[in-house]
Formats: C-alpha cells, sequence, structure tokens
C-alpha cells in the first residue's frame, strides 16, 4: 500500500500541472481568437444577443481550475494502474505502431462521445440536475472559459472516463495526450460564443456529422437538446438534436458571404485553428524521436524533492548526476543542509546541493545506463540503473545484493514549460 501510494503521490504534481495548463492554454487562445477576429467580423457570428453576466468569467475560471484539480486526481491513478500491470500504456511502437495509435484514438473519442451523451443526458434528469449540472447550465451565454465549469460530482463523472476506458483498451501515450488536448479544444470551441466552424460543418455537409459551436450553444441556451460532445450521432439516433438547428447553423455560416471582410476573418479565423492543431500534431510526432534519447537534463524525484541535473561527466567517461535544487535545502536553523550521512567523515560539512549523486553511467547493450548512485539519507552507495521511458519520465532503480528499489523521476524542464 505505502508503494502505490508513494507512486501516486509522484505522478500526481505532473498530472495536475498538465491537466490545469492544457485548459490555461486552450481557453486563453480560443478567448484571444474571438478577440482578435471579433471586429474583423467573427462578431456577425455571435450566436447570442444577450452577452455574459458579470462576475461569470470568474466563476468558470475559478470552477474549471476546480475541475481540473478533480481530474488529476483521478489522473493520477492511471500511473498507478500501469505500475500495477492493471492497465497498458505502450511508450514506443516497439509493441504497438503507429496504425494502433490512431486506430485507438478514434476507438476512444468515439467511445468518450457515447460515454459523455448518456452521462450527460442523465445528469438533465430532475434529479440529479440540481446536484450534477447546475453549476455549469450557469453560465447560459457561456463563454471559453466554461470549458470545465462543473460541479464536483460532474468533474468526477467525466473525469472517470479515462481510467475506465483504460481498464479495458491499452493506449499509447502519444495517444492519451492526443486525447486531451482534442477534447479540450473541441470544449473550449463548443463553448466560444460565436460560430468558429466553416460552412463544411454543417448538416448535409462532408464534414456535418461533427458538432459545432451553435449545436452546442442552443444546449446553453434552451437546455433540452443537443446532448453529445465531438458528433451529432447520438442525437440524430435519439431525437435529442434541436429541431432549429440547421436552420440557426445555416444562417450564422451565411454571415461568412455577407462581406470580403468577413469572408477574410473566417478564413483567417480557420487557418489560425488549423495551425494550432497542426502544431499539436506535430509535437506529438516529434515525441517518439525524444523518448529514444538518452536520461541528460533536470530531473525532478518523487514528491518534488530535489532536482537533479544529468549531464556529462567532468573528465570521465558516462554521465554524471549533480543535485541542483532542494524542498528542504535548509535545517531549522536556517543553514544549508550538509551530507551528515557520509561514511566518509572528511565529507560531512558538503551542502547537499551541488552534491553530485549519479557517477560513471554507461550505455548498455539493452538500451539503458548503468553506473553508482550516492544516496544522502544513508551515505551508502550502490548500483543503479538508469532507463528513459517516455519523453518525460526516468525510471532508476538502485541494488544492493539482491534488493532493488525504483523510483520514477520526472522532467523538470516539462514541468516548468508547463508552469510557462
Amino acid at each position: 500500500m505505502n508503494e502505490l501510494l508513494h507512486v501516486y503521490l509522484s505522478a500526481w504534481p505532473t498530472v495536475w500541472v498538465m491537466d490545469t495548463a492544457r485548459y490555461l492554454v486552450a481557453a486563453t487562445l480560443m478567448a484571444s481568437i474571438l478577440a482578435l477576429f471579433w471586429r474583423a467580423g467573427l462578431g456577425r457570428r455571435k450566436l447570442q444577443p444577450r452577452d455574459p453576466v458579470r462576475g461569470q468569467r470568474r466563476r468558470e475560471f475559478l470552477a474549471s481550475l476546480r475541475t481540473a484539480f478533480i481530474f488529476s486526481l483521478l489522473g493520477a491513478i492511471v500511473a498507478v494502474g500501469d505500475h500495477q500491470g492493471w492497465i497498458t500504456i505502450y511508450k514506443n511502437f516497439r509493441q504497438a505502431g503507429p496504425l494502433y495509435l490512431f486506430l485507438s484514438l478514434a476507438l476512444m473519442l468515439v467511445a468518450h462521445d457515447a460515454y459523455f451523451y448518456w452521462a450527460h443526458r442523465a445528469m438533465h434528469h430532475r434529479r440529479l440536475f440540481a446536484l450534477f449540472h447546475r453549476t455549469h447550465h450557469l453560465s447560459r451565454t457561456p463563454t471559453p472559459w466554461a470549458a470545465y465549469s462543473f460541479a464536483i460530482p460532474e468533474a468526477v463523472v467525466h473525469g472517470a472516463f479515462v481510467p475506465l476506458f483504460l481498464l479495458v483498451v491499452p493506449m499509447h501515450g502519444l495517444g492519451l495526450l492526443a486525447f486531451g488536448i482534442v477534447q479540450i479544444l473541441r470544449n473550449v470551441m463548443g463553448h466560444a460564443g460565436a460560430e468558429v466552424h466553416g460552412a463544411v460543418f454543417g448538416p448535409g455537409q462532408w464534414l456535418g456529422w461533427n458538432n459545432t459551436t451553435t449545436h452546442h450553444d442552443l444546449h446553453h441556451e434552451a437546455g433540452r437538446y443537443n446532448y453529445g460532445l465531438y458528433f451529432r450521432w447520438w442525437d440524430k439516433l435519439m431525437g435529442t438534436e434541436h429541431p432549429d438547428y440547421r436552420r440557426k447553423f445555416e444562417a450564422i455560416a451565411s454571415a461568412a458571404t455577407a462581406g470580403p471582410t468577413t469572408s477574410t476573418s473566417v478564413h483567417a479565423l480557420t487557418r489560425t485553428i488549423m495551425g494550432i492543431v497542426a502544431g499539436s500534431l506535430f509535437l506529438l510526432a516529434a515525441d517518439p524521436v525524444r523518448a529514444d534519447s538518452g536520461p541528460a537534463g533536470r530531473w525532478m524525484t518523487p514528491g518534488a524533492a530535489a532536482v537533479v541535473e544529468i549531464t556529462p561527466c567532468n573528465g570521465e567517461p558516462g554521465l554524471c548526476g549533480t543535485v541542483r535544487w532542494l524542498w528542504d535545502s535548509v535545517d531549522d536553523r536556517g543553514r544549508p543542509r550538509l551530507d551528515t550521512q557520509n561514511s566518509d567523515t572528511s565529507l560531512r560539512t558538503r551542502p547537499l546541493v551541488g552534491l553530485s549523486i549519479l557517477s560513471g553511467f554507461a550505455r548498455t547493450a539493452n538500451g539503458g545506463w548503468e553506473g553508482r548512485i550516492y544516496n544522502p539519507e544513508d551515505g551508502q552507495t550502490y548500483r543503479a540503473t538508469l532507463r528513459r521511458m517516455g519523453a518525460d519520465t526516468l525510471t532508476i532503480e538502485g541494488c544492493v545484493l539482491f534488493i532493488c528499489q525504483k523510483q520514477v523521476w520526472r522532467s523538470a524542464a516539462a514541468l516548468a514549460a508547463a508552469l510557462h
């Protein structure tokens, strides 16, 4: 049980930062796009005559941050499941190739749309609405900041999808990252308040099976229709699509031909959104290359206890690792913490920050790295192996005789980038 708790607590900070950053980046991008193109013609695509009420954006923002926190608490369970072998997350293409990545991602999106439709529709039941869904519908005229504006019970329901899906379907780590990006982008687009989809997304067109901003905005305005997230399939099948959807979307989309200014702005908006999506896919495609690189870089130890920088050794072959930061770097008297447990008494006055704890790591035939690790907690040095398990994950295992302990270190650079 202690080991599972340790894995959970080690994974949770990274998951929390990623979930929060994903929301902040997506909502900020959509709000910026709306502001940039509003006077250029996007304002003619405004879906409701009313404006958001005073204080609404602040409420949506705070509720969404709370939801991201809840999502991270549930998402960290995935790390425990992966550690225990309850679920399968592929770290590279040796076990399942790129075709499986795209097919499993498509299946996940289809499954999520079904899950969302039925959970969403259930939360509109009169006995469940106040507890689960009323918070979200306080935004009758939604803004991009409403994407995660859920009550706690609703956030738990939505956040449970990924762990439940992974119990049934193995996924690539890249697939999970892509799912998160698609999910939040579609979410903020649905709450934009102005139609950001082109005419090709209209009913009867070749992309008409997708939901649009108009589709979800009608749900906020009317409350009894349009329960789907990505696609129109379930609403069409179950007869829950708003009867006025086609007329309203076509009326809004026709604004693109109202004048050259509007047409230009819509085309520019489309190029902007496609650029964002293409950039995200480029970053995803680059991950396998980074995942095969060595362990050089700055790494955060479990519980954010320390940051260790791994670089080529100074004047010696192999890689070495130096402590660059400690969470608890000073003692009760405000003095730097020292290497007081070292078996060599002459070294006990060395500060822990700046201490070299990894030495002589050389690449092995199986793609890992072997060397020595010094543990300041007991003053002993052990044999150890390093293995990079993804773009942002490093496993380190230290052994003495036949007893080994494993830790998972996270990329400090990735965490810093997410915070910015």
